[in-house]
């Protein structure tokens, strides 16, 4: 299978890395790393600098930078003393794609030189991995600022997880690697898969929608924080931040909708029946938090979320022979995708109040796939039952059935008009006896 197409991107491995396929593994492991703390740097360096004035140093720039960069692979980081597990997705994501492109500019340089061998393929993925996560352990060595650091071997274990789940998965699909993955898994895995894929997308959007909705409704106190944290260059990384936690807080969003909450706290939960009590972080995003139970359109939308969502896994299965197993296998895959989702949206900030923040991640993998589960049970049995009644009615032939509705509505007309001349007899008979009746008076 070759990746090369018209209108493609272009390459990301130069020409003398790309005559080996190991120099190019090691080239676009090593080399999305380095782009990644490149973009970390300057960004820090961007926000940071001007807002610090003549305090602020480049090399404290860079090491934050690259703390910045090893955070974001969600390996654990020490901030001034605290340890801290709660960290933006958006950073993550950006990580996943930049390390998404590494894994397709792998599989390009592959076709490039006609290299279609599996076991080679996989040799070279995992090269490619090692050199990602090697490279980020380094980066993190190197980011002592302070009391501040990342962990190293937070950043080897995550780096790995990280690159193996998008840069990986990236060259599979592009590469003969996907006709062998594709055999060596059961059919059923794949819908499973996407099954999960379409619940996790239909709850983060739900989650999406309620938080902007509640940022509109709540805008007063988003602006009254806001003003709090500071204006101009003072702000602009606070902003960012918020912009970066988008995802954290669609995630928790999606826990709210769900049943369970989230936390902003120890001992405290945000949920439908429930909403947050005592002082927060000066954050603007959490002036979107309810100040009471949800009113009734946050239930209307807590209804529709599971049942669209098995609505669409219903659909999705139903076009399998075996749409049962692959019901029960996406909604088993929805619960792990649902346990991720959490974990990686929420954490801890330290060990005082703030050691729990975000969705318990057992309660809302359970709730979403349990919800989901039944809502797409019901409309798979639905969907079968009207797909019984359809095949038995078109077992019957067309002509039968015309000549069995026109005996039935002359059966009908018949039996109406016996019935008819039964009363007028009966009527005629009352008659004659009310007339004989009066002649013998």
């Amino acid at each position: 299978m070759s990746p090369s197409r018209s209108g493609s991107p272009r390459s990301v491995v130069p020409p003398a890395a790309g005559r080996s396929l190991w120099l190019s593994a090691v080239w676009t492991g090593a080399g999305a790393a380095l782009v990644g703390a490149v973009v970390a740097i300057v960004a820090v360096a961007v926000l940071w600098l001007p807002a610090a004035g003549s305090a602020g140093s480049s090399g404290s720039a860079l090491r934050a930078g690259l703390i910045t960069f090893v955070a974001s692979l969600h390996g654990g980081v020490t901030v001034d003393g605290l340890d801290a597990a709660f960290l933006p997705l958006g950073l993550l994501i950006a990580v996943g794609l930049v390390a998404r492109r590494a894994g397709r500019g792998l599989a390009d340089a592959a076709a490039a030189i006609d290299e279609s061998d599996p076991a080679r393929l996989a040799v070279a993925g995992g090269l490619q991995t090692a050199a990602f996560a090697l490279t980020a352990t380094v980066l993190a060595a190197l980011s002592s600022l302070g009391t501040s650091a990342a962990s190293v071997p937070g950043a080897l274990i995550a780096g790995a997880v990280v690159f193996a789940a998008t840069g990986g998965t990236a060259l599979v699909r592009a590469t003969s690697l996907s006709d062998l993955v594709a055999a060596s898994v059961p059919p059923w895995l794949g819908p499973a898969l996407r099954i999960a894929a379409a619940i996790a997308g239909v709850y983060l959007a739900a989650g999406a929608v309620l938080v902007a909705g509640s940022l509109v409704v709540h805008r007063h106190a988003v602006e009254l924080l806001a003003g709090q944290v500071g204006s101009g260059w003072s702000g602009l990384p606070v902003l960012l931040l918020g912009v970066l936690a988008a995802p954290n807080a669609a995630v928790a969003g999606a826990s709210y909708l769900a049943g369970p909450g989230f936390a902003v706290g120890s001992g405290t939960t945000v949920a439908l029946r429930s909403h947050p009590t005592g002082r927060l972080p000066a954050f603007p995003v959490l002036g979107a938090l309810p100040a009471g139970p949800a009113p009734w359109v946050t239930w209307v939308l807590a209804v529709l979320t599971p049942l669209v969502a098995g609505a669409v896994a219903a659909r999705i299965a139903g076009r399998f022979a075996d749409r049962w197993r692959v019901l029960g296998g996406g909604v088993a895959a929805t619960a792990v995708a649902g346990f991720v989702l959490a974990w990686q949206g929420g954490g801890r900030i330290g060990s005082a109040r703030l050691h729990a923040v975000g969705a318990s991640p057992w309660q809302f993998g359970f709730a979403v796939a349990a919800a989901s589960g039944v809502a797409g049970v019901l409309g798979l049995a639905l969907a079968s039952g009207a797909r019984v009644v359809r095949a038995r009615a078109d077992d019957v032939d067309p002509d039968t059935r015309i000549g069995s509705l026109v005996a039935t509505i002359s059966d009908t007309v018949e039996a109406a008009a016996h019935e008819i001349d039964q009363a007028n007899r009966a009527a005629g008979a009352d008659k004659h006896a009310s007339k004989g009746n009066r002649l013998a008076g």
